[in-house]
């Protein structure tokens, strides 16, 4: 019998991975049922372009294409384990740069106890509970860079376990385990750099002893609010820049810099608070978070400031309708102005720098690691001592659900970083999805969103197609 079923699960894989099979057919799972025990294999096929504008000739061109697979198993034995696992094949081009990739982005085995369950292997972990920042969540790394029109694929799996116990209703116990370091992919990746400026990034898994980070987690679900209290100790997935040398070349009749930087992670503490509640048909979500470095930004360029974030936000849902708002701002408590400006975004001034070092007491290299200092500063957000923010999203289905409009903008009032994404998605048939939509970002002169705009804004159009 035993034999007879993994012969019709190889069989029915065949058969959802066949092109003459697959003909616009909304199979979501394939279902194979011993007592408790199922067995799904699902998946789906994507492909589309990103435009964008050369602000050179302001001419169009295309800076990413893609053709995406991916296939996902989930098998169960209720109520004692799950098994679940995504396995993504991109090929294309991101940036200009051709990509070929295989990428296991779930891969996690759960067991479960009558009041505890256990997790282990590559997964997403997401803490908190609004919806456009989450200052409490810091267990997963995420791609700022994706190339995608899915926003969940921003989020990057982690090897990790997690322990969560349930001892009565109202209550339960989360602690998780990470080994290892995974970075983030920061939205200054694919910046051009001055011709005198390197910099090596973390392409891999960093798995030094000393890279362990953990999360402890407690909620409570009372009648009319669910809370959490969470506690983490470790690297942060935002690495900072780091200054590992500086050269000032002065045999020709100026001064020639070079300069060779990384990305470095950081360590840190972060207490967060976040609720979620109703009142009427309105939504109320919130959460605040203290972060605390250990190393000293006065001493280590690539380490930020301590700071507090809080978010409140409110989502309504009238009819068709879909409306989302929230706010966000921070305090940083022990503020220091910067005494430069950040080394991306401006012009080396080289006549400064021949004034600067008329100065007998001027070390170049200690004014570089000030500049990247300020750089990450301005990454981070930590240039001023308080900053505000607000987003909102609107999304509404017609056509009896098969076109789904809908926009989201975000604007900052003290960096004045406006992020604008409107979308268009249409759904002919089961499992056909067509989406077009396009990215804006606007900053003004040396911001992060004026860094960046060139190459972030866009049009985006793809198709994809579940089995």
């Amino acid at each position: 019998m035993s034999g007879m079923n993994n012969s019709f699960k190889i069989f029915a894989l065949l058969l959802l991975l066949s092109p003459g099979i697959i003909s616009g057919q909304d199979v979501q799972a394939l279902l194979i049922s011993e007592d408790q025990k199922s067995t799904s294999i699902y998946g789906f096929v994507r492909g589309g372009f990103y435009g964008n504008i050369d602000d050179d000739d302001n001419k169009p061109y295309f800076s990413s294409a893609f053709s995406d697979f991916s296939l996902k198993a989930e098998s169960k034995d209720n109520p004692h384990y799950k098994a679940f696992a995504d396995l993504r094949f991109r090929y294309g081009t991101e940036f200009l740069k051709p990509v070929s990739r295989v990428n296991l982005r779930e891969a996690y085995i759960k067991l479960n106890g009558q009041k505890w369950d256990v997790t282990a292997g590559q997964t997403i972990i997401k803490w908190g509970r609004t919806d456009f920042s989450n200052p409490t969540s810091k267990l997963n790394p995420q791609n700022y860079i994706s190339r995608s029109p899915d926003p969940e694929d921003m989020d990057l799996g982690n090897l990790l376990m997690e322990a969560k116990w349930y001892p009565a209703s109202a209550v339960s116990f989360e602690a998780v385990a990470v080994p290892y370091y995974r970075s983030s992919a920061l939205l200054i990746d694919p910046i051009p750099l001055p011709s005198y400026v390197k910099i090596n990034q973390i392409t891999t898994l960093l798995t030094a002893k000393e890279m362990f980070s953990y999360g402890l987690k407690a909620q409570m679900h009372l009648t009319d609010i669910d809370m959490s209290l969470s506690w983490f100790d470790g690297f942060d997935p935002m690495p900072g820049v780091a200054l590992i040398s500086f050269n000032l070349d002065m045999t020709g009749p100026i001064p020639v810099p070079t300069a060779e930087l990384a990305m470095t992670p950081y360590k840190l503490r972060n207490l967060g608070f976040d609720f979620e509640t109703t009142t009427g048909s309105i939504g109320i979500r919130g959460e605040a978070a203290w972060s605390l470095p250990y190393k000293s930004y006065k001493t280590n360029e690539y380490v930020p400031i301590a700071e507090i974030k809080y978010v409140a936000g409110i989502d309504w849902m009238p009819g068709n309708w879909r409306f989302t708002a929230e706010y966000s701002g921070k305090v940083i408590p022990n503020f220091e102005a910067s005494p430069v400006e950040p080394f991306i975004g401006t012009e080396f001034d080289l006549t400064q720098l021949a004034i600067l070092m008329a100065d007998p007491d001027f070390v170049p290299e200690d004014y570089v690691r000030q500049q990247v200092g300020a750089f990450n500063r301005l990454y981070n957000y930590q240039l001023e001592r308080s900053y505000h923010s607000a987003g909102l999203r609107i999304e509404t289905d017609l056509l009896y659900a098969k076109l789904t409009p809908s926009v989201f903008a975000l604007y900052n009032f003290t960096s004045r970083d406006f992020l604008l994404m409107p979308e268009l998605k249409y759904k002919p048939a089961d499992g056909l999805t067509i989406s077009a939509g396009g990215d804006f970002y606007s900053g003004h002169k040396g911001s992060i969103y004026d860094l960046i705009d060139e190459f972030m804004n866009c049009i985006r159009i793809a198709v994809r197609v579940d089995f």
